[in-house]
């Protein structure tokens, strides 16, 4: 071996021998840090459950309070409609064993009062004098419907290639 290669050499251990020093430091440190949150993590396990026994009293304890204010609830309020038992039939055919009932009638709605409109009313009321009527009608003495605006004329020219003014093509 020549003496540069020997230098080459001492200087690729030497830096090879630095990197693995780093990388050893960097895997005790994760090696703390992760040794660190596990006794965090253990801490807080434990404090849990010497905590879960008051909590599942509290809860047994609001379960039982509930069921009783439910209980006093039904005692106060007894309710005088029972359920009428009927046997529930299936049938697929068209004979059934019981009729369905026929629905309820539904009560009629009252007549409301007629509306007296004059005949010889004038072209336009004074707006105080108007009758307070809601219509859906065409009043004839009303202003016309406004007119239609007008339309775009189409491009009489089959071969212009603007095609920009199409709205279908937008």
């Amino acid at each position: 071996m020549t003496p540069e290669t020997r230098q080459v050499l001492a200087r690729y251990e030497d830096i090879t021998a630095q990197y693995t020093a780093r990388v050893n430091e960097i895997g005790e440190e994760f090696a703390a840090e992760l040794a660190s949150h596990d006794a965090e993590v253990a801490e807080q396990k434990r404090l849990a459950a010497e905590q879960q026994p008051s909590i599942d009293a509290a809860h047994e304890a609001a379960k039982e309070e509930f069921a009783r204010a439910q209980a006093a609830a039904a005692e106060e309020k007894p309710t005088a409609w029972t359920r009428e038992s009927r046997p529930t039939v299936l049938s697929f055919n068209t004979d059934e064993d019981h009729p369905a009932p026929p629905p309820p009638a539904a009560p009629a709605p009252p007549s409301l009062p007629a509306v007296v409109v004059p005949e010889d009313r004038p072209a336009a009321w004074p707006r105080d004098q108007r009758p307070s009527v809601l219509s859906f009608e065409v009043d004839p003495f009303d202003d016309p419907a406004p007119p239609t605006p007008p339309r775009r004329p189409s491009p009489a020219d089959d071969q212009d290639d603007d095609w920009s003014g199409r709205s279908w093509v937008r």
